[in-house]
């Protein structure tokens, strides 16, 4: 009886352990898109809205999209009439808010693509190692 009654016990504990840790940090992507690279290129560049609706804080520091050898997170900058891009090793998302990753501004670029798939997954880990998958929609970079 006793083993029976710790057992329970056991998985009760980690089942809230599992729970807890789960809805601390939770990202939604919305209106995610990766551009067709220009016919003879392999590279794009990827944008949408990450929202944190978990109660901390998240700095993603890495991402991966299928299809591509290579994602950076990137933002530009206008220095004396020059516009400049520039990688950046992480990006934080505060708890309750969202990051707008658009053209001009902050977005991710993406090397080595051979072919996307129709709807290719997006990873993006944080320094936590936690990471979060969602898929994107492909379009032309010309709008039709």
């Amino acid at each position: 009886m006793a083993t029976k009654h710790q057992a329970v016990r056991v998985i009760t504990i980690l089942s809230s352990l599992l729970l807890s840790t789960s809805v601390f940090a939770e990202l939604v992507v919305e209106d995610g898109f990766v551009r067709k690279p220009i016919p003879g290129r392999s590279m794009s560049a990827a944008f949408m809205t990450i929202s944190n609706t978990g109660t901390e804080d998240v700095v993603l520091t890495t991402a991966a999209i299928d299809g591509a050898k290579n994602v950076e997170i990137h933002t530009h900058s206008h220095q004396d009439g020059v516009m400049r891009m520039r990688q950046l090793h992480s990006l934080e998302i505060k708890s309750g808010q969202a990051v707008s990753l658009e053209p001009g501004g902050l977005h991710l670029m993406v090397f080595g693509i051979q072919a996307l798939p129709a709807k290719p997954n997006l990873t993006l880990c944080d320094e936590a190692k936690r990471c979060y998958q969602f898929p994107l929609a492909v379009r032309d970079l010309v709008k039709r």
